[in-house]
Parts: C-alpha cells; sequence; structure tokens
C-alpha cells in the first residue's frame, strides 16, 4: 500500500484509471457489486495523499474517466453500423467522451479533497464529504451540455425490486450518496485502524437499503401487480430500425410490423390488444408530412387497431424552412393521427451537435440533426389511460420523464432501438434504467425495442414480462396499476439538493464534533 502511495503522478492515475474501470464490473449484466468496496476505498486513500492539487486532480479525472468508460463502452459499437463511414469515431466514443464528461464530474471532488486536506479532517468526514459531491457531480452530468447521466453509480441496485424501493424517495442520485459512502468505508480501516466504525458506516446504508426495501415493498407489492383492464401488445420484430433501408423497402418493413402486430385481421378477429407498440424509428417515411403516406399506412391497419410507433416527423410550420426531420412518437388508429410527441431530449452528437462543436465539419454527424421538440408529452386518447411517451435517451433522466403541469399519466412507454450497441451490456443498462424510473414515479413502464430489451415494468420495479435481445416476439401484457405519487416523483429536485446537502453537512458536523473531543 505505501508502494503505491509513493507512485508518481502519471503511475497514480493509470491506477486510479484502472480502479474506475473496475466499477464497470458492478453495473448490468455483471452485477459483481464487491469490486466496489475494493476500488472506492484504495481511490480515496490514493487521492487523500496526494499532496499537490495537481496531481490530485489528475488522480480524480482518470478514476471517473475510467468508470464511465467501463460503464459506457458499447458506445464503440456505432462503429459497426457503417465501418467505412464512422471509423474515426471509435477513440472519441469509447475513451474521448468518457474523458469530456469525467472533466465535469471531476471538479466536486478535488473541492473536497481541498478541504479535507485544509480541515485537516478525519476519514468519515471525508466519506460524507466525497459522497455528497459524487451525487451532485452525477446529477450536473445529467444536465450540464444538454445532460448524459447514463450509469450513475445508483444502478448497480437495480437487480432486484427489493434494492430499488428506496429509489421512490431519493432517486437514483441519492443512492448514488449511499453507495459512494458504504463502498468507500473500508477506507476507515485501512487508514485509521478503526475497524468497528469501518464495519459499521459500510454495513448501515446497506441495513437502510435493505429494511426499507422489504417495508416498502410489502406495502405496495399487490397494489403494483393488480393488472388493469388495459392490455398492450409489445411488438419486438428484432431487426435494427435505424439502420436506413431502401426507400424501395420501407413500405414492405411496416407491412410486416402490421401482419407480426395484427395476426387476427387474417382471419377477420378484433385484436386481443388495446393497443399495440412499436419500436423506435419503425416508420421510415414522413407520414405527417406527406398525406399519401399516412393513408397507405391507415389502409394497412386493421379495423379498430391502435398503436404507438417510432417515426420520422417533420418540424412544425413555425419551424426552420426547409422542414428538419424530428425523432417522433405517434398514436395512430385506422383513421389517422391520434397525437404526436417529438423528441425533446435529443442525444449529443448522435443527434445534434453541440454549440461547443458546432464549428467542427463533421459531416457525418451533422448532416443527422433532428429538430428539437417542445417537452414531454401526456396522451389523453380514446378508452387508453393517459401515458407519457418517452423516446429512448428521453427515459435516463429521473425525476424528468412526465409533465408535471397536468394531470399525472397512470403509465409510461418508452420506444427505442438499441441496436446501435449490439448484444452489449448497453441495452441491458438502459432495461434497468427504465425499472428505477418506475420505481421513482411510482407508475408502470413498457418499453419496446426493435432488438429488445422490451418488456413491462410495474409501479414496484418488478418486471411482469420480458422480451430477451435480438428475438423476434409479441406478447400481451394486462397493464399494471399505477401508485400514489411519491416523494421522489412529487420534489425530485427538492430531495436531491436536500440528499447531497445532508451529506455534506453530516461531513462538516462530523468533523466539528471530532475537533471537540
Amino acid at each position: 500500500m505505501d508502494r503505491l502511495t509513493r507512485l508518481g503522478p502519471i503511475r497514480s492515475a493509470i491506477v486510479l484509471f484502472v480502479l474506475g474501470l473496475s466499477t464497470a464490473l458492478a453495473q448490468p449484466p455483471v452485477w459483481f457489486l464487491p469490486v466496489l468496496w475494493i476500488a472506492y476505498p484504495l481511490a480515496f486513500h490514493l487521492i487523500l495523499n496526494r499532496a499537490g492539487w495537481a496531481g490530485a486532480w489528475l488522480m480524480i479525472w482518470a478514476f471517473w474517466w475510467g468508470k464511465i468508460t467501463g460503464g459506457m463502452y458499447w458506445l464503440g459499437w456505432i462503429v459497426g453500423v457503417d465501418l467505412a463511414t464512422y471509423w474515426w469515431v471509435t477513440p472519441f466514443a469509447v475513451l474521448g467522451l468518457p474523458g469530456f464528461l469525467a472533466l465535469v464530474q471531476s471538479p466536486l471532488w478535488l473541492a473536497v479533497w481541498w478541504l479535507v486536506r485544509r480541515l485537516r479532517a478525519g476519514t468519515l468526514a471525508a466519506l460524507l464529504l466525497f459522497a455528497g459531491a459524487a451525487m451532485i457531480a452525477e446529477g450536473f452530468r445529467g444536465w450540464v451540455f444538454t445532460g448524459l447521466p447514463w450509469g450513475p453509480l445508483g444502478t448497480v441496485w437495480g437487480f432486484h425490486a427489493l434494492t430499488l424501493q428506496l429509489a421512490a424517495w431519493i432517486g437514483v442520485f441519492g443512492l448514488t450518496a449511499l453507495t459512494t459512502l458504504s463502498s468507500g468505508a473500508p477506507l476507515l480501516i485501512l487508514r485509521d485502524r478503526r475497524w468497528r466504525d469501518g464495519l459499521a458506516v459500510t454495513l448501515a446504508p446497506l441495513v437502510l437499503l435493505l429494511g426499507f426495501g422489504m417495508w416498502r415493498l410489502g406495502a405496495v407489492q399487490d397494489q403494483a401487480a393488480t393488472p388493469t383492464d388495459t392490455v398492450v401488445r409489445l411488438v419486438q420484430p428484432g431487426t435494427n430500425s435505424l439502420i436506413r433501408v431502401p426507400e424501395a423497402e420501407r413500405r414492405q418493413r411496416v407491412a410486416d410490423l402490421v401482419r407480426l402486430s395484427f395476426p387476427e385481421a387474417a382471419e377477420g378477429g378484433a385484436s386481443a390488444a388495446d393497443v399495440a407498440i412499436w419500436s423506435e424509428s419503425s416508420i421510415q417515411f414522413f407520414i405527417d408530412f406527406y398525406p399519401e403516406e399516412l393513408a397507405w399506412l391507415t389502409d394497412q391497419l386493421p379495423d379498430g387497431a391502435q398503436i404507438i410507433a417510432g417515426g420520422l416527423g417533420a418540424s412544425p410550420p413555425e419551424g426552420p424552412e426547409p422542414p428538419q426531420p424530428t425523432n417522433t412518437a405517434y398514436f395512430i388508429t385506422d383513421a389517422s393521427i391520434q397525437a404526436r410527441h417529438d423528441k425533446a431530449h435529443l442525444v449529443p452528437f448522435g443527434e445534434f451537435l453541440p454549440w461547443f462543436v458546432s464549428w467542427i465539419p463533421i459531416p457525418a454527424f451533422s448532416a443527422g440533426s433532428f429538430w428539437q421538440g417542445e417537452g414531454l408529452s401526456t396522451w389523453q386518447l380514446g378508452d387508453l389511460p393517459a401515458v407519457s411517451p418517452l423516446i429512448c435517451y428521453e427515459m435516463i433522466f429521473p425525476g424528468a420523464v412526465i409533465r408535471r403541469d397536468g394531470p399525472r399519466p397512470a403509465w409510461m412507454v418508452n420506444i427505442s432501438n438499441d441496436g446501435w450497441y449490439g448484444d452489449t451490456s448497453g441495452p441491458r443498462q438502459h432495461f434497468i434504467f427504465a425499472r428505477f424510473r418506475a420505481v421513482e414515479e411510482g407508475l408502470p413502464m413498457v418499453r419496446v425495442g426493435g432488438t429488445g430489451i422490451s418488456g413491462v415494468i410495474d409501479a414496484a420495479g418488478r418486471v411482469q414480462a420480458r422480451i430477451p435481445y435480438d428475438s423476434a416476439e409479441v406478447v400481451d401484457v394486462s397493464l399494471p396499476q399505477a401508485l400514489p405519487l411519491t416523494p421522489y416523483g412529487r420534489a425530485a429536485r427538492l430531495i436531491f439538493w436536500l440528499v447531497a446537502a445532508g451529506f455534506v453537512l453530516s461531513g462538516l458536523a462530523v468533523e466539528s464534533i471530532m475537533r471537540r473531543k
């Protein structure tokens, strides 16, 4: 251990990068959580023993860089879609973007390092401050430059409904703070030889997590599992709908989806489901811009059919000239388009170029820029319960998945396509994030992707139906009941700052108490 602390800044940064990288093993689909109780105490020990601020910042940045890289390595699979065009993207996607995001998060831990050294704070105070700062840093990453809050540390608890329940009160970022504190607590043993305190601080957050989970799950599981009268049909064709197909084949793709979605129509029967759900970009022509395309589509649908589908839209009349494409979710019947939602939270670099790099000529990406929608939507249509439509990436933002200025929806639907990322951890992580949103909001989540993972998650975070990745299946599921509005759903932003402040102030209070002894 002493040998590690004597390493130079560069070698120390390499060690910190590897430690950060190893934490990806705790994320889905591996779920090897013990690695956290090795990586975090070692990282904190090395950071706190670094004397110079430049070396400390380098180590902090390297740890965050490794952590984000391990959790988002699958971005490199984008290249496989068109290797000849996108080969140059690989280093940026795999290492460059995580390195930039680490720059966003590292200053808060550097501030903690400075404060701890200035106050000569004890280990427990330092751990509490690091935990609060980790929570704030992850929240900030979900906001800056439109945000990319993929894979916060708290998602390591998404493997079971029991460990999800605390998210209904403090959200996934609150779980990040608890996890940072618990996993870093062996530092009390490593630095101070305080075995009893180290075990207590390690176990206390875990006892809280499990105890609260048992209580809440027991209180809500019956209501959450009760089905409604609404039957949703998940249609997963097993195809990557984001790969552009020749124009001559686009109608055939949709016709195939119609036959897959409504097999009863071949025998003259009515659909057993109230609504069929297709993935993001499943309709690759402008049905709202060309009346003949819409007429063709509605003619394909059987009488009484209703679908929620992703497609290409066009910016509204008050938008730019010529009209720009939108990534759009539609509610369509056999007669017309009943509602649309234009994706408002666009993916940086994938769907638009952020302003700070817009001057760089990147034709492969800039050519695919989308017009930004106005915000979240709530659809109240026919005999279907009110629903919040979310397109792919829009689902990963805690506390920002339903509109707060109108009637509360009864469920959420997330149409996506993760085929870009292949059979990696990316689609599995995306599905886990859906479980967190369901618990945070107290609402069931229906998720459909072209290649998966599709499924239905009840308001307590339990998976009621699941279609594996890369399989072609159609599944009917009765929509589960919604739960009462959760504390986090009611005041997500306020709770975020209260929890973060609680950790920071607790750290300062502990230090003050220890000084008086």
